[in-house]
């Protein structure tokens, strides 16, 4: 396999001397493995077995390569955010990083966690099979920003399961641009008294990009809250599907669960697909979802338009707007506008061959 997998780059932004002093250890996992053995044996592939793409795990768990490491100790709180990337340098082949986070008891940090190829022009075929594995210990809190754009030639296969204790907090965003398939599993086990989570992605697909997400809120304790939101915005013949699943154990009374996806349309050709499901063991609880699935309101278009705007930038406009809601909430201003720019970038790229019809 290394004679073939493209070289792949894990890396750390460098934390201020106050953070290391302070016990958070920062590391690519093949150091933490040499340095940290026990730590890392309690922790690696005991989140529990994924419910999704079951097959895609198991070859991440034989083959898995490479990663990053984060633990952060009991009672540190980390005021500035942390950065790190993964990096496909190029060549054909595939990679099967691994991320590893641990927060510890009344603990909270900020961590942005980025995806990217070097030359998104490249052609070469990558598969990226990943898993990402995070624990939150009691009252621990943790904001977790997941950037994804890879080069138009990579399938990804992604994997993230979060295991939250009593009182925990976790704040997920998913910003998912690049690649020509993804199929992202996304699970989230709320399996401590008052633990809560919000989960917001955003999805832009364009020319034949695929996206195939799965989303799992599992309430297992009681007075446990979670919130999902995921947008997409497709144009070309671009297609995403989303199924997300809320499940409420019997264990879980006056649990709380909300769950929206919203879809827009940008061209006759893209197509939205959003299954939602729930399981409800329990009697005293509130669950709800929500799902929109639409092309840009007409009227929106027209008004823009009619204050001497193009329709290119009318529609620029609308989709910033529809992205907004999650964009404000990422928590560094350069990385938010890299991405919107990203976004308005594709918005006006042409992809002949998929944009007829």
């Amino acid at each position: 396999m290394d004679s073939v997998s493209p070289p792949l780059l894990v890396k750390w932004e460098i934390p201020s001397p106050e953070i290391i002093q302070a016990g958070v250890i920062l590391t690519d996992l093949d150091s933490a493995l040499r340095q940290f053995p026990q730590m890392i044996e309690e922790y690696l592939f005991q989140t529990g077995t994924p419910e999704g793409f079951p097959k895609f795990v198991a070859l991440h768990q034989a083959l898995w390569k490479q990663g990053l490491f984060c633990y952060v100790p009991d009672g540190v709180r980390v005021e500035l955010p942390l950065r790190a990337s993964t990096q496909i340098v190029s060549g054909a082949g595939a990679v099967f990083p691994h991320t590893l986070i641990v927060v510890g008891q009344g603990a909270e940090v900020t961590l942005i966690d980025e995806r990217y190829s070097q030359g998104n022009g490249s052609s070469d075929a990558v598969v990226s099979d990943e898993m990402v594995e995070i624990f939150l210990k009691p009252g621990a809190n943790l904001r977790y920003v997941h950037p994804q754009q890879w080069a138009p030639s990579v399938t990804e296969l992604f994997t993230q399961r979060v295991l939250l204790d009593r009182d925990a907090q976790f704040f997920n965003v998913m910003v998912t641009l690049g690649g020509r398939l993804t199929k992202g599993n996304v699970e989230t086990v709320l399996s401590g008294t008052g633990c809560r989570s919000e989960l917001l992605g955003i999805l832009f697909g364009s020319g034949s990009q695929h996206f195939d997400f799965h989303t799992l809120q599992d309430h297992q304790a009681k007075a446990t809250f979670s919130d999902l939101l995921y947008k997409s915005a497709l144009k070309d013949t671009a297609k995403a599907i989303y199924t997300g699943l809320i499940r409420i154990r019997k264990e879980a009374q006056k649990s709380d669960a909300y769950q929206a996806n919203r879809n827009l349309l940008l061209s006759q050709g893209a197509q939205a697909d959003s299954i939602p499901i729930l399981e409800i063991e329990a009697d005293d609880v509130r669950c709800t979802h929500g799902v929109a699935v639409g092309p840009i309101d007409p009227e929106q278009e027209f008004y823009l338009m009619s204050r001497g705007l193009p329709s290119t930038e009318a529609q620029r406009l609308i989709v910033e707007g529809f992205f907004e809601q999650v964009f404000k909430r990422i928590p560094l201003d350069s990385l938010r506008e890299q991405l919107m720019a990203e976004v308005t970038n594709r918005l006006s790229s042409v992809h002949p061959s998929t944009s007829s019809g």
